[in-house]
């Protein structure tokens, strides 16, 4: 698979991802103002955890081993394979609508009861678009996804909005999901049925299905692995569902805030991985030491992983020395002076370091689980097991003693873990440390990061202060100037290959013939 494709891939999601996160910010950002916290909260932990327990969990096992590079006589099993996730993710979604509306703390909202069982029946129906999406991205159709989410999203945002103008209850979130995935399987389905060739076939007959027993196997192990990582990912919110150590009006500070850092963290972060663990596991092969890959993949992934971790790293750097100087004011102008004064502020700062050891982890992750073979994923498993039962008690903890910053915190040391072990995988795989090397910024480019971050700091201790407009004008002035020398300086100070693989990431300057 050719590394510009990916590039492309990469960059034009990321693009797409800005106007649509934009779009987003802007609706979530009015909608503050429209709906109280409690419905925040019920929605964007609750709700929100449900979809995506169910989504999650029935999706990325199968795709983990329907993206990796098969001999094409291998089609109708990997076929057979992905729409296994449709049935199990019913059963999976019965399960959990049942806990949700007869275990958990009810909410004294209208209609929750409907949102358990809508948001359930959408992550379902979602699923039905596995199928297709799995044929675009084997088929390097890597722009395909793009167009779907974008035209799902840009509708249920609009939609949302409009009717949360009629009523602030539930209901327009529950109606923007019903759009939202609806379009989401209807337009993969359309763009399936105008990409593929005559000899493709993603629909076969239950007479037909056919798993092979490593498939099978290599799903089940992936399956345990996406079980302790969802833990992993999303353990507040089930620390907040489960054990209701905050309440809902908390969670819904706690959820506009963290939406806030997903922005980046999805923008920035998520299609870059997505796209990338494509690489990985078409370049190499799944198992094979690396003595038996080929020579050209093996120099090409390794300079690859150490440019993605560079890059991954400068951008946490400057996004966590600048949340400190600008956290207050980003959320007095998103939601206002309620959401300015009250924990907002200083769960956004603590944010910021957590979206730098984000953005590691999912690159290192990704060429981690491209690439381990059954054997060292289900021993990869059995170091998460213990370390997810001390992520939720360290979180429990830690939310009586902080209070939602509690979350944060434990959530910066589940990732800086899970770093640990993958990029101790990588160092043993390339046989060195010089890829983890490269993720260090250098000494003029820490000089320069901090003489502008401690600038950005005194600008807001004298000016922010005054509370006055002027005062905030100054404070951003001050802020994008040092911010351009920041950045002009980051650029000065690379290597030409670093710099060769950030033009390759400019959709204008690539060409393929992929799509």
């Amino acid at each position: 698979m050719d590394a510009a494709v990916v590039a492309r891939g990469a960059s034009s999601k990321a693009i797409s991802q800005v106007f649509l996160k934009l779009v987003s910010f802007l609706a979530n950002g009015y909608l503050i103002r429209l709906v109280s916290n409690e419905v925040l909260g019920v929605v964007y932990i609750r709700l929100t955890l449900l979809y995506a327990t169910i989504q999650i969990l029935s999706r990325e096992p199968l795709r983990k081993v329907c993206l990796a590079k098969h001999p094409p006589e291998r089609w109708p099993q990997l076929v057979s394979l992905i729409w296994i996730s449709f049935p199990f993710s019913a059963v999976l979604g019965c399960c959990l609508s049942l806990v949700w509306l007869l275990v958990l703390e009810t909410p004294d909202l209208p209609h929750y009861s409907t949102g358990c069982v809508v948001f359930a029946v959408c992550a379902v129906i979602e699923l039905l678009a596995e199928p297709p999406h799995v044929y675009l991205l084997n088929k390097h159709f890597v722009r395909s996804p793009i167009i779907v989410e974008a035209v799902a999203n840009l509708l249920q945002t609009l939609i949302t909005v409009v009717v949360a103008h009629y009523s602030s209850s539930l209901i327009p979130f529950i109606i923007g999901a019903v759009v939202y995935s609806s379009l989401h399987v209807v337009v993969y389905w359309i763009i399936y049925r105008i990409k593929k060739s005559s000899d493709d076939q993603i629909i076969c007959e239950l007479t037909d299905v056919s798993v092979s027993p490593d498939h099978a196997s290599l799903t089940i192990s992936f399956l345990k692995q996406t079980v302790l990582k969802q833990v992993l990912t999303m353990g507040e919110d089930y620390v907040m569902t489960f054990f209701s150590v905050v309440s809902f009006a908390q969670q819904g500070v706690f959820s506009t805030v963290s939406r806030l850092a997903a922005i980046v963290i999805r923008v920035g972060f998520r299609h870059v991985e997505d796209s990338y663990y494509l690489f990985f596991a078409q370049m190499l092969r799944r198992g094979l030491p690396p003595d038996q890959q080929g020579r050209d993949a093996l120099k090409t992934c390794k300079e690859t992983l150490g440019n993605l971790l560079r890059l991954n790293a400068l951008f946490g750097l400057v996004v966590t020395v600048y949340g400190l100087s600008y956290a207050r004011l980003a959320l007095l102008v998103y939601g206002g002076e309620s959401l300015a004064d009250s924990d907002g502020p200083m769960l956004l700062q603590w944010h910021c370091p957590y979206i730098a050891v984000c953005g590691i982890n999912g690159v290192s992750e990704c060429f981690y689980f491209a690439t381990m073979s059954q054997m060292e994923v289900e021993s990869y498993n059995l170091k998460l097991l213990p370390f997810s039962a001390c992520f939720l008690l360290l979180s429990v903890a830690l939310s009586y003693v902080f209070g939602t910053v509690g979350f944060v915190l434990a959530n910066i040391g589940n990732m800086a873990i899970r770093i640990f072990f993958s990029l101790r995988y990588t160092a043993q795989y390339f046989g060195g440390l010089e890829t983890l090397y490269r993720t260090f910024p250098n000494v003029p480019q820490l000089l320069i990061v901090g003489v502008c971050g401690a600038t950005a700091l005194l600008s807001k201790l004298v000016l922010e202060a005054t509370q006055s407009p002027l005062g905030y004008i100054l404070h951003i002035l001050i802020g994008g100037l040092s911010l351009v020398l920041v950045l002009l300086t980051l650029w000065e100070c690379e290597d030409a290959s670093f710099k060769s693989f950030l033009k390759s990431l400019n959709p204008i300057r690539m060409r393929t013939k992929t799509e």
